[in-house]
């Protein structure tokens, strides 16, 4: 009896961290730049074609996409935040299991690859205060 109020107790704390972390969305944000003589509305369109590919794949229907571009820039004007939000971190990682080499996503990156180079990436909780 106990060894089951022990397990409910894990349960009960799972369901609440799960909660925790599904409750906010949450970006996979690429450090990017423009390949010379590329163009941000090649970027653009490689980028409609990569969420097209993610909403074909099994929960990648909620997927978002953005690009992060500068209005004013320093020092490098073809730096770019590639940013593809999620609505939650559980089903960002349900559709990330989902990528594989042959996948639509991996073929849409590719095309990506010719127009801009995106180097390291983090994930973000957007966490709205109000």
């Amino acid at each position: 009896m106990m060894s089951r109020v022990k397990s409910l107790c894990l349960l009960m704390v799972l369901l609440a961290c799960s909660t925790l972390l599904s409750a906010n969305d949450f970006d996979h944000v690429w450090s990017c730049e423009l390949r010379t003589g590329r163009t941000l509305d090649e970027a653009r369109a490689a980028s409609k074609d990569w969420l097209s590919a993610a909403h074909s794949m099994p929960n990648g229907d909620q997927l978002k996409l953005y690009i992060h571009w500068p209005i004013i820039a320093g020092v490098n004007e073809q730096a770019f935040s590639w940013v593809i939000r999620a609505p939650s971190l559980a089903y960002w990682g349900t559709f990330y299991d989902g990528y594989h080499l042959d996948s639509p996503v991996a073929l849409a990156d590719e095309k990506l690859a010719e127009i801009a180079t995106c180097t390291g990436s983090m994930m973000w909780e957007m966490i709205l205060v109000e």
